[in-house]
C-alpha cells in the first residue's frame, strides 16, 4: 500500500515539473489561454471525422468499412500516448517487470560483459534536439518508439508541422512521432474541398498534389465543376 501511494505521489510530482516545463501560453489550465490553445489543437490533430463515421459526408457501405479497417489498423499499430518520467525511470520499471516474469536475454558488450538492454546509464540524451536530457527533469516516453528514447516536453512534437503533440497523443510510423492529422494523411489521401480522409478509390488529384472528392472539385458558389468553366468564373474575370 505505501509504494502505491509513494508511487502515485512521484507521478504527481512528474506531472507539476512536467507542466513547468511547457511554455505558459501553452499550459492546459482551465480559463487560460493555455486550455484554448489546447482545445484548438484537439480539433487540428485529432479531428472528429479522421475516425467516426458519424462526422462524415454519406460514405458508401464500401468507404465506411474501409474506414473502419484504416481506424482498427491505426489503433493497433500506431496509436500511441506518451508517459511523463524522470530520464531512465521508465528503463527501470520495464526491466523490473521482465524480471518478475522472465530472466532477460543479456547482451555481450564489447568488453565482453553481460548487460541488460534497458540497463540504466548515467546519461540520457534527447531523441529530438540530441541534448542531454537533466536526470532531475522529467522528460516523455513513447512506448511505441521503446523505452530506450525519450524527448524533452518541448521536443515531443509532430516531425511534420512541429506542434507539440495535444495531451502527448502521438502516432508512430517509420521511427516518427506524427499527430493524428499528418499520420493519417499520410496513409489516405485527403480531400481540399471538405479535410475530410478519402476512402473511395475514385478521387481527383491535381498536378500541384491537391486531391479532391470528385463531387467536392467544384465551384463553391454554382456547384459546376471545375473542368469546365462555369459562368461564375467569367463573371469574376470582368
Amino acid at each position: 500500500m505505501s509504494q502505491h501511494i509513494c508511487k502515485c505521489y512521484a507521478l504527481c510530482i512528474n506531472a507539476m515539473q512536467y507542466m513547468e516545463l511547457l511554455p505558459e501560453d501553452r499550459r492546459p489550465v482551465a480559463g487560460t489561454a493555455g486550455s484554448l490553445y489546447r482545445h484548438k489543437q484537439l480539433i487540428r490533430q485529432l479531428p472528429s471525422y479522421d475516425h467516426d463515421p458519424a462526422y462524415c459526408h454519406s460514405l458508401s457501405e464500401v468507404e465506411l468499412k474501409a474506414m473502419a479497417q484504416f481506424v482498427k489498423s491505426l489503433k493497433e499499430e500506431s496509436l500511441g500516448v506518451g508517459e511523463v518520467a524522470l530520464p531512465g525511470e521508465k528503463c527501470t520499471a520495464v526491466k523490473n517487470e521482465k524480471a518478475s516474469h522472465e530472466q532477460p536475454d543479456p547482451e555481450i558488450t564489447a568488453n565482453g560483459t553481460a548487460q541488460s538492454p534497458l540497463s540504466n546509464k548515467s546519461e540520457y540524451h534527447c531523441s529530438g534536439c540530441g541534448q542531454l536530457a537533466a536526470m532531475d527533469s522529467p522528460v516523455v516516453y513513447a512506448d511505441r518508439a521503446g523505452y530506450t528514447r525519450l524527448w524533452h516536453p518541448n521536443c515531443f512534437v509532430c516531425c511534420e508541422c512541429g506542434e507539440p503533440l495535444v495531451d502527448l497523443i502521438y502516432f508512430w510510423k517509420e521511427g516518427a512521432l506524427l499527430c493524428g492529422r499528418h499520420y493519417c494523411q499520410s496513409i489516405r489521401p485527403r480531400c481540399l474541398g471538405c479535410d475530410e480522409l478519402i476512402f473511395s478509390e475514385m478521387f481527383l488529384q491535381e498536378a500541384s498534389g491537391h486531391v479532391w472528392h470528385k463531387e467536392h472539385f467544384c465551384c463553391w458558389l454554382c456547384g459546376q465543376n471545375l473542368r469546365v468553366q462555369c459562368a461564375c468564373d467569367k463573371r469574376q474575370s470582368k
